[in-house]
């Protein structure tokens, strides 16, 4: 079958050869100059060689097409890539090696888009013509294709599936140049996984090779590899000068988004290292490159460019992001996943709490609160599907026994068929068997559905006591913390009202002459006891986060205003208040509208109370 394949190809070549004309000649020798460093030149020529496809073989047809979604991809323009791609496969169906890569160009085209289903599904395809073709090496890349994707997807459990199954076939075949990409790949789930060491080893396995030929293979790793020199924190001198090299291969390739990348990663660097001028401009060209190009990679650099903005006090500038994100957030192609939403929240949160746009600031705060519940439900869910898949997959193998079963009865059969007697026998042997083995299979499919169903009721017993004591463990914390807060009180008013007590009886105490060395050690004595610490340390015991949330959000504010507000936190009234700071009620009510002023909320009573309870 090989043999024929290869004849059938050599045969194809050298008839395309000897009828290629001189034009075409020339225009494959501009297509191969510019093929690497110039996108634009490049697709112009292929187009101009599809003039001449009557006179080209089909499958060079086809390869042309994908060459030309080849360059709308390097150019960021995905809609075209994709067009032209599938464009390709019309012309390599007869032919399943051609037809196979056809299919790995589309798949890669939609990772690149972060399209992962439909990327996976050409990955699919792609091995379906590859074993078509015979063609173990094919099945090995497209394996490590479909880890790329499940990479993206943060899968990293399939993710490492798929790539030492594509180790396995590469090492087999011995294609050491596509098994360079696949360790690349593995460098890439160690980095998503948060292992940036063993990553970087990789990565500095990889990159000698990939010199080689300084190909995007090579630029795209040594992004990677920059990136965890950031995140080690260890040689920031080296992340650099690997990522100006970034920037200038692929400035050189014309391949707009991953250059822009780069230089937000070297924005970075230039922040770690102290210089802020220089990172100020790399994420302003950074941010507004990936948004003229309508990028999925916008999203994750705006978020870090907010934090740059927030660190330097920028508010104004951070705002206007702010609104950009919002605004291109409805683009289904920039449209945010929940983590990435999550983080841009907490950059916004700190904007609008420093311009004092408090309502914005609790809109964002709320939700977040969505968004973290969303995703627990999504685990839930996911954990839901992962006992159906358990099931189905256990009920598919017992009927692939029973068909298999079925396959080498039926083989026996028909090596007996020149025997009418032996075979009526035989049929009527078949029957049975048949039937007993149908009867099996469903006696093991009800066995099979009522563990399932057992199961279930199984897990539906545990979630329900596994919420019935969150719901008294809720309950019992609520009833704690209730408790401690009216001992804090309690014990507070109380040793508050002693002190009262103590300095009404000085003030009013005879003989102040013959008294005044007792009255002063006492004074003395209650200085040096201040309950108005006390009362502090206790809450904090109580609410450990309050103050921090409040500071966060009005840096202004001092720390006998913080104070204040934690008594409020409590609910005590006027009356208690002043009994415990030692102030009149009128001085209380002073005290809570110059701080509603402070924070922008003088005249919003209802929204200063709302903002002290919602704060833990």
């Amino acid at each position: 079958m090989k043999k024929t394949i290869l004849i059938a190809l050599f045969f194809c070549l050298f008839m395309a050869s000897h009828s290629q004309t001189p034009e075409i000649e020339k225009l494959n020798q501009q297509i191969e100059n510019n093929f690497r460093t110039n996108p634009d030149s490049t697709k112009i020529y292929l187009i101009r060689l599809l003039r001449y496809s009557s006179k080209l073989h089909d499958t060079v047809v086809g390869k042309t097409y994908s060459n030309i979604g080849i360059q709308y991809n390097k150019l960021a323009v995905p809609d075209s890539a994709e067009f032209y791609m599938k464009k390709a496969l019309e012309y390599t169906e007869e032919y399943p090696l051609s037809h196979a890569r056809m299919y790995i160009n589309l798949a890669i085209n939609y990772r690149i888009g972060s399209r992962y289903d439909e990327s996976l599904e050409a990955a699919e395809n792609a091995i379906i013509w590859y074993k078509k073709a015979d063609n173990k090496e094919g099945v090995g890349i497209a394996y490590g294709e479909m880890a790329s994707n499940y990479n993206y997807m943060m899968d990293s459990s399939k993710a490492l599936k798929y790539l030492k199954k594509a180790i396995a076939i590469l090492t087999e075949v011995g294609n050491k140049r596509d098994l360079y990409i696949v360790k690349q790949k593995l460098a890439n789930l160690y980095y998503n996984n948060a292992d940036y060491a063993f990553a970087r080893d990789l990565y500095e396995e990889i990159l000698p090779v990939f010199a080689k030929n300084k190909g995007t293979n090579y630029y795209v790793t040594l992004l990677s590899y920059a990136d965890c020199l950031i995140k080690l924190e260890e040689n920031y001198k080296a992340a650099e000068e690997a990522l100006k090299e970034v920037e200038s291969g692929f400035r050189a390739m014309n391949h707009k988004e991953y250059m822009w990348i780069g230089v937000g990663n070297l924005a970075q660097v230039y922040r770690a290292t102290g210089k802020t001028q220089k990172a100020q401009e790399a994420f302003q060209n950074a941010y507004e490159g990936l948004y003229q190009l309508d990028s999925p990679r916008f999203m994750e650099l705006s978020v870090k460019y907010l934090d740059f903005l927030n660190s330097q006090k920028q508010y104004a500038n951070a705002l206007n992001v702010i609104d950009r994100v919002k605004a291109t957030a409805k683009s289904s192609r920039l449209k945010m996943n929940a983590d990435n939403e999550i983080a841009f929240l907490k950059q916004a949160v700190s904007t609008y709490s420093q311009e004092g746009m408090v309502e914005n600031s609790l809109q964002s705060f709320e939700r977040m609160d969505f968004l973290n519940d969303s995703l627990n439900t999504v685990i839930n869910q996911e954990k839901s599907m992962e006992l159906q898949e358990a099931y189905q997959n256990d009920l598919q193998r017992e009927k692939n026994l029973v068909l298999t079963k079925n396959n080498e009865l039926l083989v026996e059969n028909n090596s007996t068929k020149d025997k009418m007697l032996m075979l009526s026998i035989a049929s009527f042997m078949l029957i049975l068997i048949i039937g007993f083995f149908l009867f099996r299979s469903n006696r093991n499919k009800l066995n099979l559905q009522r563990e399932l169903v057992a199961s279930l009721e199984n897990s539906q017993k545990v979630l329900k006591e596994k919420n019935t004591l969150e719901s008294e463990l809720h309950l019992e914390q609520e009833r704690t913390l209730a408790n401690k807060e009216k001992e804090l009180v309690q014990v507070s008013l109380e040793m508050s009202d002693v002190q009262n007590r103590i300095l009404d009886l000085i003030e009013n105490r005879e003989n102040p002459e013959s008294s005044e060395l007792f009255v002063t050690k006492l004074t003395e004595l209650l200085g040096q006891n201040n309950y108005w610490k006390y009362f502090k340390g206790k809450f904090v015991e109580v609410h450990p986060i309050f103050a921090s949330q409040l500071s966060q959000m009005f840096p202004t504010l001092s720390d006998s205003e913080v104070a204040f507000c934690c008594m409020l936190k409590l609910q005590l009234s006027t009356q208690e208040i002043a009994s415990l700071m030692g102030i009149s009620p009128d001085q209380v009510e002073s005290k809570k509208t110059n701080l509603r002023r402070k924070i922008g909320m003088e005249d919003n009573i209802l929204a200063f109370e709302k903002l002290i309870d919602h704060l833990e």
